[in-house]
C-alpha cells in the first residue's frame, strides 16, 4: 500500500513537529513547511493526500489564502484539508472549504483518530464549480474577490484586475441563438480561457452568458491591456455548434483595483461595463 503523504503548514516549529510525530504513528509520510511562501512552493510541486493548515501564518499570505489556492487548483481536487487554529472565528469563513476543522489545543488520540477516519470517508463535494463549463461558481468568485480587496488594504502595491466577458456569437444564417447554443458556446469559451491563463487566476461563470475572471498579483496597470488582448485572440474563432457555424463575438469589460473603489460592488459594476471587441 502506498504511503499517505501529508503536508504540515505551521509557523510554530514545536507544533509542526508534534503533528509530524503523531501522523507518523499512523503511517503518514510528512513534509513540514513553516511559512506560507514555502507552502505555496510545495503545493506547486506536489499533490499531498492531506494538508494540516494553520490559519495564522503572517501578514502577507494567510492560511485562508493557501486554502483558496488549494481549492481553486483542479490538480489538488482530491487533497483533503484539515484547518488547525486556536481561533474558532478564523475557521468560520472557510468551514465550507475545509474537510475538517480542529481547534487547538489538540490531543494526540484526537488527532490520530480524526485524521485517520477522514481518509476513510467519502470526500464531501465542494459546490463551487459550474457543471457545464467546469468554471468556478459566481459565489466562489465573489469570495476570492473579497479576499483580494482585503489583501490590497494590507499591501498597497498589490494589483488585481476583474474582467467580465459577455459570450455572444454571430451565425451565418443570422438566426438568434438558442439556449442550448449558448451553453455550448460557454463551454468552448471556458476551455480556451482556462487553458491559457495561470492556475492561480480565478475564472468563473457569472450567469448564462457571462464569464468573470480575477487576475491577481499584476506587476503594473498595463498588464490589464495584455490580458484583454490575449482574451480577444483566444475568442476570435469560428465554431460549429449543433450543425451551425458561429463566429464568437464577445464583449469585454475590465476594472483594475483603484483607491476610488470603496467596495467590491463598485469594482464589479465598473468591470461589467462591457464593449464589443
Amino acid at each position: 500500500m502506498d504511503k499517505i503523504h501529508a503536508l504540515i503548514v505551521d509557523d510554530d516549529r514545536d507544533t509542526a513537529n508534534f503533528f509530524r510525530s503523531v501522523l507518523g504513528l499512523v503511517g503518514f509520510e510528512c513534509n513540514i513547511v513553516y511559512s506560507a511562501k514555502a507552502a505555496l512552493a510545495s503545493l506547486a510541486a506536489s499533490e499531498p493526500d492531506i494538508v494540516l493548515l494553520d490559519m495564522r501564518l503572517g501578514l502577507d499570505v494567510s492560511g485562508t489564502e493557501i486554502l483558496y489556492q488549494i481549492r481553486s487548483n483542479p490538480r489538488l481536487d482530491k487533497t483533503r484539508v484539515v484547518v488547525v487554529t486556536a481561533y474558532p472565528s478564523m475557521a468560520e469563513p472557510v468551514d465550507n472549504l475545509a474537510d475538517l476543522v480542529l481547534i487547538k489545543p489538540i490531543e494526540i488520540d484526537q488527532l490520530k483518530s480524526l485524521v485517520s477516519r477522514l481518509l476513510t470517508v467519502e470526500q464531501k463535494p465542494y459546490l463551487f464549480r459550474d457543471p457545464v463549463t467546469n468554471l468556478y461558481s459566481y459565489s466562489f468568485f465573489l469570495t476570492r474577490l473579497e479576499h483580494a480587496f482585503e489583501r490590497q488594504k494590507r499591501r498597497p502595491d498589490f494589483l488585481f484586475a476583474t474582467v467580465v466577458i459577455v459570450i455572444d456569437a454571430d451565425t451565418q444564417e443570422g438566426e438568434p441563438l438558442q439556449e442550448e447554443d449558448r451553453e455550448q458556446l460557454m463551454k468552448v469559451a471556458a476551455e480556451r480561457l482556462v487553458g491559457s491563463f495561470r492556475p492561480t487566476d480565478t475564472i468563473a461563470r457569472m450567469d448564462h452568458e457571462r464569464i468573470i475572471a480575477l487576475f491577481e498579483d499584476l506587476k503594473q496597470g498595463e498588464d490589464v491591456d495584455v490580458i484583454l488582448r490575449r482574451i480577444c485572440q483566444l475568442l476570435a474563432i469560428t465554431v460549429e455548434i449543433n450543425g451551425r457555424s458561429m463566429r464568437l463575438s464577445p464583449s469585454i469589460g475590465a476594472a483594475l483595483n483603484e483607491p476610488r473603489f470603496k467596495n467590491t460592488e463598485e469594482i464589479l459594476e465598473a468591470a461589467a461595463t462591457c464593449r464589443k471587441v
